[in-house]
């Protein structure tokens, strides 16, 4: 297995065989044959993930702070 990226987002970026992976707390999460598909895939789930907690932020506001 060969690492392309420590870091990618969170995820780290290998290849094994003619498989990419990205990992997230040693566990593999995504896999697919080409590298743009796998980077692609872990920018779709780190913004609908980033997208959800913004949403959930809003609906539940922290007391004491001001609102819009």
């Amino acid at each position: 297995m060969r690492t392309i990226y420590e870091n990618y987002r969170g995820f780290k970026i290998s290849k094994q065989e003619s498989i990419y992976n990205a990992e997230f707390s040693d566990r593999i999460v995504f896999s697919r044959w080409q590298l743009s598909q796998v980077l692609d895939t872990v920018d779709n789930f780190v913004e609908v993930t980033e997208n959800s907690q913004d949403r959930r932020s809003e609906d539940h506001p922290e007391p004491g702070l001001p609102q819009n």
